[in-house]
């Protein structure tokens, strides 16, 4: 267990030059420098995961500094280890942010001078990741990098961000990636780099360029994750809708296991429980994704592990997974709630899919139909018995995968709709029958397949790219299960599981 770090009287006065900081700047500034601040807890705890460097002089990164509570938190840590000469250099674009990041620092370098230490310090009211400081002959590599990146999307046609970390993987997903990645770049081989980011680098096809680069020039040696997703913010708590987590990479390092650690929020930071995994249970081995799957607890892992035991992939088992071909705000001109309009079919959206079940009456207030106008071939197909899981839940939802049976007898049509807010699914070399049908969406309904995947994505997206790689039952399996489930009175979890965990010889998933 961690020990609480104790707050120092120099942290105090940090503190106070933050919260006087954000007192001053709207939530609407803030959102459009991508600018969340950590709280002391929060830095202290990123700060204490930074092991003993080798020398006793460090060169320190702060990529994104804000008013320095990180590199505040880490250079005195650094202190405590023994190290007596430390130089920072911070980076801030915010230049309202610079005489209180001053003043922090001035604290922090009067604190190393009563222990007869060194602290100094360069700040640069730059753009990070524009300035790419591992390109810059000038600046040395770092020893240790602390960061809290900023959050937010760009326009991969007019950003200047776009391609800004080209060099260093593919793709563009978020400039918390490129500042991470850069960040990177600009430690030395055995340098440490604590961050806090979102999890949803950890999966989908947007961020595989990154993690495999991260994965290549590093050991994630340490994640800590957040059972909530709010109280991880200085006064974001109404903001950061996005599942965090806190990564520990080693440059250059390599490894055989992984220490995960979990929380409710911050104030039980230090209290969090921690387990140890082997490398292959966290980082998957069976392709190219790289997905990075985190179980909150022995029993999730114990969850992941049995999964693991599964004989086949949902894609190798024969079935395909596509997103709906409906997208709402380009096909407007389709789309009528008048459910009588002649030469149309019926368009299903998310709320026509429930657990086993995909209905649409026409008597829902949300029910509407797709026109077949001309064009409508883009965005219509063939009916037929198909799957459907929804794509999205909500952050408080409890189920993360809500899946429905689509049968082709359902409607008197040869084409149907499918929104993209919508996965439908369905064989590769046929038709589903009923049964198939039937049992595909008992797997998916049940807590255990809800639990393995909450392992694997801490989005609230479910994307086809993951689902094609999870670990699946057999077709044989799925069909004995689609036997039983077909009949059920009752879509409640516990039904379905009491049908679906004997076949597949799992454990209860509460």
């Amino acid at each position: 267990m961690l020990e609480q770090l104790q707050i120092t009287d120099p942290l105090e006065d940090i503190i106070g030059l933050q919260s006087h900081f954000l007192s001053s700047k709207s939530m609407e500034d803030r959102k459009t420098l991508g600018q969340f601040f950590t709280g002391s807890i929060v830095s202290e705890y990123m700060a204490s995961l930074i092991n003993k460097p080798s020398s006793k002089s460090v060169r320190l990164l702060d990529a994104g500094a804000g008013t320095g509570i990180l590199t505040a938190s880490t250079a005195l840590h650094c202190l405590k280890l023994g190290c007596k000469t430390v130089h920072a250099v911070l980076y801030e674009l915010d230049s309202k942010a610079i005489p209180s990041l001053e003043q922090t620092l001035k604290i922090v370098q009067n604190t190393f001078g009563e222990q007869r230490a060194s602290f100094t310090f360069e700040i640069r009211c730059d753009d990070f990741v524009l300035a790419r400081p591992d390109k810059d002959e000038d600046t040395q590599p770092f020893d240790v990098c602390v960061i809290n990146p900023p959050y937010f999307k760009y326009s991969v046609q007019e950003s200047p961000y776009a391609k800004a970390a080209s060099d260093l993987y593919h793709g563009d997903p978020n400039i918390y990636a490129s500042f991470t990645a850069i960040a990177m770049s600009s430690i030395k081989q055995g340098g440490q780099l604590v961050a806090i980011t979102p999890r949803s680098f950890t999966n989908g096809l947007y961020f595989k360029g990154f993690r495999s680069y991260m994965l290549a020039e590093s050991a994630l040696d340490l994640i800590h994750i957040f059972k909530k997703r709010d109280k991880v913010f200085k006064n974001e708590d109404s903001a950061v809708l996005q599942e965090n987590v806190i990564c520990r990479f080693v440059k250059g390092s390599e490894q055989s296991d992984i220490t995960v650690r979990s929380s409710n929020c911050d104030s039980s930071i230090s209290n969090a429980d921690e387990e140890h995994y082997a490398l292959p249970l966290i980082i998957d081995p069976s392709n190219d994704q790289k997905i990075i799957r985190i179980p909150e607890s022995a029993y999730e892992a114990a969850i992941l592990r049995q999964a693991e035991t599964f004989p086949t992939t949902f894609e190798n088992a024969g079935y395909f997974i596509s997103t709906g071909r409906v997208v709402e705000h380009r096909t407007r001109t389709y789309i009528t709630d008048d459910i009588n309009t002649d030469n149309s079919v019926p368009l299903y959206r998310p709320h026509n899919v429930s657990p086993l079940q995909a209905s649409w009456t026409g008597e829902h207030k949300k029910d509407v139909v797709f026109k077949l106008n001309d064009g409508h071939e883009k965005h219509t197909m063939e009916n037929g018995n198909f799957v459907l899981l929804k794509r999205f839940s909500s952050k408080d939802e409890k189920r993360r995968l809500v899946s429905g049976v689509h049968l082709k007898n359902a409607h008197d049509c040869e084409l149907i709709g499918f929104g993209n807010k919508t996965n439908y699914i369905g064989l590769d070399d046929g038709n589903l029958t009923k049964v198939e049908a039937y049992g595909l969406s008992a797997v998916f309904n049940s807590s255990f397949m809800d639990k393995y995947f909450r392992c694997i994505s801490g989005n609230t997206q479910v994307n086809a790219t993951e689902i094609r790689v999870i670990k699946f039952p057999t077709r044989e399996q799925v069909k004995e299960i689609g036997r039983l489930a077909q009949n059920l009175k009752s879509v409640e979890t516990s039904e379905i599981d009491l049908i679906v965990n004997p076949i597949l010889g799992v454990m209860d998933a509460i």
